[in-house]
């Protein structure tokens, strides 16, 4: 079993990591839970997105304003038209 020294993400401390557990990053369950809240704080802190107003009707041209309906991002609508082989 591989050993190595590492820092703690909350509180910077150094702490023994082997390889029976390689995503560990905190020093002790203390620091994870601290570092979890405030992660939690931090999400709840940030500013609501704007409310997104999307296209009334699904076919609408270019010129629509498309977002996703989960996480709201704007979205480039690329409509391409191609004839028929005959």
């Amino acid at each position: 079993m591989a050993t190595a020294s590492r820092r703690c993400a909350q509180c910077d401390a150094e702490f023994a990591w082997t390889s029976r557990n390689p995503t560990r990053r905190f020093c002790a369950a203390g620091c994870r839970a601290r570092w979890w809240r405030a992660q939690r704080l931090r999400a709840a802190e940030a500013p609501e997105p704007a409310e997104v107003q999307y296209a009334a009707d699904p076919g609408a041209g270019l010129g629509a304003f498309h977002a996703c309906p989960n996480c709201g991002e704007h979205l480039t609508v690329i409509n391409l038209l191609i004839p028929e082989a005959r």
